[in-house]
């Protein structure tokens, strides 16, 4: 005999929300969503886990008014959404999947950058704050304190991605910037060369932790002077890596590997070097942080990690979901990357 089901879960009951799906079948809530939207195979969901939600699904069923039952205590169904710089392809990106996946649950996403200025990301938090978000996602450009900007507002449900400040009150969502960089650099290692590291600002946390993981690499194949090797600008943009491919050709020509902290970096450094050069050299080694189809057409050797927006925007609204009421304190969530490896075509 089957055991009873809770009042609350009996087919004749309003269908369970996704939250209880996931809680009745003790999976998390980003598992369930990805089992019910058909990419359990793409994050790898064992086959036992998949069927166990789904035959409680096939049981109870599900709320497919995902708004009805989630921040259950907004008032415009709009989440605000702050990043540095909408230039950037990765946070173009992010915000595109953030808009989906708010459009899919009945929100509205309105969006500001902060242009990587404090002073423009607290006036965009601010603005938002007097709107009546219901929610709030910050790419932060400094330390965040938000509860000041919100005012009557600061008890939100907040999240940050990408960034993690140390003795930030919010939890961080963000790929492992430190363990993908040391495989990064351990791939162009393997491969006979010793990169030089061309990086946005190293006050950011996404950025300082790429450096730590290009140190570690390095020190373990006894490479002394690898912080000679890493080359910082003020700003995340296509002039800044210039300017720094400037200074390393004026050291007696092009390095033989280059790492890039992002794909603006990446273009800066090889439209400079195509500039100053004629061409793009095809026996320099390639690595950066994001990916994009375009690198499929150089001849050079490239690696490329490969974030994932989806996953970053799917678990920051999992976590405002099951944070209604505010802030539960500092955490941090890491999202899997993607390896990606082009070898030289001659």
């Amino acid at each position: 005999m089957k055991p009873a089901v809770p009042a609350m879960d009996r087919p004749d009951s309003d269908p369970p929300s996704i939250a209880q799906v996931a809680k009745a079948t003790n999976c998390s809530v980003t598992t369930v969503r990805l089992v019910l939207n058909g990419q359990a195979g793409k994050y790898r969901i064992s086959a036992a886990t998949q069927k166990i939600v789904r035959d409680y699904v096939d049981l109870h069923g599900y709320c497919l008014n995902h708004a009805a039952r989630s921040l259950k205590l907004r008032r415009t169904d709009t989440i605000g959404l702050v990043v540095p710089e909408i230039a950037n392809p990765f946070f173009a990106g992010l915000m595109a999947c953030l808009e989906r996946l708010c459009a899919a649950r009945g929100l509205v996403l309105l969006t500001a950058s902060s242009g990587e200025m404090p002073a423009q990301e607290d006036r965009a938090i601010r603005e938002l704050g007097t709107r009546g978000i219901d929610a709030l996602i910050v790419v932060p450009c400094q330390a965040p304190r938000y509860g000041r900007l919100l005012g009557g507002a600061k008890d939100i449900p907040v999240v940050l991605l990408d960034r993690a400040y140390t003795g930030a009150p919010y939890t961080v969502i963000a790929s492992d910037n430190f363990g993908e960089c040391v495989a990064l650099t351990d791939a162009i290692l393997d491969a006979g060369e010793q990169p030089h590291f061309i990086c946005a600002n190293e006050r950011l946390p996404s950025i300082g932790d790429r450096i730590a993981g290009f140190g570690a690499a390095c020190r373990k194949r006894r490479i002394r002077n690898w912080r000679a090797r890493v080359h910082c600008a003020d700003q995340d943009s296509i002039h800044s890596a210039g300017t720094i491919v400037d200074a390393l050709l004026a050291q007696g020509g092009p390095p033989r590997a280059l790492i890039c902290s992002s794909l603006l970096m990446l273009q800066g450094t090889m439209e400079r070097l195509k500039l100053r050069l004629g061409q793009l050299p095809p026996d320099i080694t390639f690595g950066t942080f994001d990916d994009h189809f375009m690198l499929d057409f150089l001849p050079n050797h490239t690696f490329a990690i490969r974030q994932d927006a989806d996953m970053l925007a799917a678990l920051a609204l999992d976590y405002l979901d099951q944070h209604p009421t505010g802030p539960d304190g500092p955490g941090r969530v890491l999202a899997p990357c993607t390896f990606v490896q082009r070898p030289a075509r001659r």
